[in-house]
Order: structure tokens, then sequence, then C-alpha cells
């Protein structure tokens, strides 16, 4: 695809999107094994540093969300005139989704005690409401994927019964809903973000972006580029009351600002794709944890778990923090490729069985992290 043009119609895979994919679960990534899981303390100048950078990586996870609300968006619009649609759209999930995060479900059920009842709100795509019913979570990645697979129960219906221009709209009102709730909760005190309607303005305005690209090429391209703008400036704003300590809405400040500076920043991407500006994102290493990203999401909290339980960190010990990284990161990416290679891939074979219209391949490689 050249800088001139937006994924119009039917459904290119932009490489550039893959680059993003990877800083996103890269973010999560340092951000539980060098802040979430390190032991509070004493540590020397460039683990301090490291720990203060890493901290931001959880926002990764609304990459993942305005990711996702964009490219299956695009690829429902695209669909949404076939036969099998529905059958289609859920069973493309069932396949991507399910065999690795069942597997890790069991080694949950197995591993930690008296975590049945979680096991069981997670296969029903509920671990981001378990709290509520004094539930205890035993598995930080399974909350995200409850957000989009509640998100993507209705979404498929809203695609399909409205028109391009009318989904735009409905997309902004999700949005603006989102961020009502979000604010208006923390006002009284409430600042759970696991909940899907607190979270879910980055799913819509991947929506707002599909529905964008998916108008007439003479207009997608400067209403995309505007939105683009517009949304890493309102993020920049958003973002400036979040860094005043102790402020009442400094979280809600901080959950409002990522999506719509991330969303700016893919929107731009998007539409430069193919040229020098966005060229490191095309690169081979980010691009291969872009396609491992799924995998690397929900492995590597449980080999950090496992390798914590056995060789628990001492505060100050730099030496015995480096061999801690080391081995997790090498441990989690062979067992990504295992992943790879045992389970997803032949998962995704599977989809010639059941699929009433063939995936293209941009469909077929698309890893989608919660």
């Amino acid at each position: 695809m050249d800088s001139t043009s937006l994924p119009v119609g039917r459904f290119q895979h932009i490489r550039e999107l893959d680059g993003i994919r990877g800083i996103a679960v890269l973010a999560v990534f340092f951000h539980h094994i060098c802040y979430a899981d390190i032991p509070a303390g004493h540590w020397n100048g460039w683990i301090t540093l490291l720990s203060r950078i890493s901290v931001y990586g959880s926002l990764g996870v609304d990459v993942f969300f305005v990711l996702s609300g964009f490219l299956i968006t695009s690829l429902l619009i695209q669909a949404r005139t076939r036969p099998g649609y529905y059958q289609d759209f859920y069973w493309k999930r069932a396949l991507r989704i399910l065999p690795l995060y069942f597997v890790f479900l069991l080694i949950t059920l197995l591993v930690f005690k008296h975590s049945a009842v979680f096991v069981l709100f997670s296969a029903l795509f509920l671990a981001n409401i378990s709290t509520i019913f004094h539930v205890q979570n035993f598995g930080s990645p399974f909350w995200s994927l409850a957000v989009e697979e509640q998100f993507y129960l209705l979404w498929p219906t809203v695609v399909r019964r409205l028109k391009v221009k009318q989904l735009g709209y409905f997309a902004i009102a999700i949005w603006v809903g989102c961020i009502v709730a979000r604010f208006s909760l923390a006002m009284k005190g409430h600042h759970n973000y696991y909940l899907t309607y607190m979270r879910c303005d980055g799913l819509a305005l991947g929506a707002l972006m599909a529905s964008l690209s998916s108008a007439k090429k003479d207009r997608s391209r400067f209403y995309f580029c505007l939105l683009g703008a517009a949304l890493v400036l309102l993020g920049a704003a958003a973002a400036l009351p979040g860094a005043m300590p102790g402020y009442i809405y400094r979280e809600a400040c901080i959950q409002t600002a990522a999506p719509l500076a991330f969303g700016g920043l893919m929107g731009l991407s998007i539409l430069c794709s193919g040229s020098r500006a966005t060229a490191i994102l095309r690169g081979r290493v980010l691009s291969f944890f872009g396609l491992i990203s799924y995998a690397l999401y929900l492995i590597h909290t449980f080999v950090s778990l496992a390798y914590d339980k056995r060789w628990p960190l001492t505060v100050g010990d730099t030496g015995a923090y480096i061999l801690r990284f080391v081995v997790i990161a090498v441990v989690t990416l062979a067992l990504c490729l295992v992943s790879r290679y045992v389970i997803e891939l032949p998962a995704l074979s599977l989809r010639r069985f059941v699929l009433k219209t063939p995936a293209p391949l941009a469909e077929t490689e698309m890893p989608l992290a919660g």
C-alpha cells in the first residue's frame, strides 16, 4: 500500500500495525517484568529508571484495544454482505483465541489452589468482573480478553445493521459514554477500569477509524489525517491533569488520554503506510513481536510467577535481577514459538472446515492480543 491511499474496500494487511502491536506487547512485558513484579526497595540507578519508565507499559493494553477495534470492525464491514457473516466471525475468534486461552485456564486451575471459581468466570469471559463477586483474580491477562469478547458479543450485529456513516456516529457515542461513565464513577470514588463500559473507548475509537477508512477515497484521507492529529492533541490535553499527584481524576484522565493519543498515532501511521516515516514499524523485529503478541501476552506473566516462586528476587541484587530478566525473556520466547507451531497455527488451519468464506492471508496471520 502506498502512502496516498487508505485501506478502503477489501481489507489490506497494513504492516505498520504489526509493528505497533509489537510495541504494545513489549510495553506490557516490561511493565510486568521490570515494574509490577519487582519488590519495592533500593535498587541501583538504571534499574530504578527502567522501573519508572515501565510503569507506563500497562497502557500497551489500550493500544491493543484501539488496534482490535480498527481491525475487527474493518473486517466486519467488509464481510457484512457475505453469507455466514456471524458464523465466520465467531469461528475465527474462537479458533484464534480459545485454544491457547483454555490451556492457560487449565494451568491456572492446576497450579493455583482455590482458583476454580475464577477459572469458571474466565471461561465465560467474565474475569474483569470477578472481583465484584469477591472472587480472587489469579491471572491478570484474562481481564482484557473479557473486555474484548464482551464488546464483540453485540458489535457484529451493530456493524451489520448500520450504514458505515451511522456506525461512525455510534462509535463516537460509545466513546463519549465510556468517558462520562469513567468520570462519573470517579466522582464517587470508584476506579475499576477493568469494567467494559469504563474501558471500551479504545475499541470505539478503533471502530471509528475503521468506518472512516471505509468511506470514499477522496474524503477518507482528509478525515483520517484530521482525526489522527485531533486525537493526539486531545490525548496530550487529557494527560496533563493526570500528571498531578493526588488529583481525584488522575487515573480517569490517564485512561482517557491513552486511547486518544494511541489512536491518533495509529491513524497517522495508517495514513503514512508504506512511507519512510513508518519504516521502523515495518521492521522484522517489531513485526516478529507483533506476530507472537497474543502468546507473549498470556505466557510471560505465568513464566514470571513460576520464576519468582522458585527464586524470589532480593532487593538490591543486580546480578539476580539481570539473570531473572534474561531467563524469563528466553523461556517466554521459546514457549511463544512452541505455542505458535503446536497450538495456534494448527487451530487456525481448522478454519477451512468451518468458514463459509475462506479467510485471506491477512486475516489468517492477524494475531489479536487482549
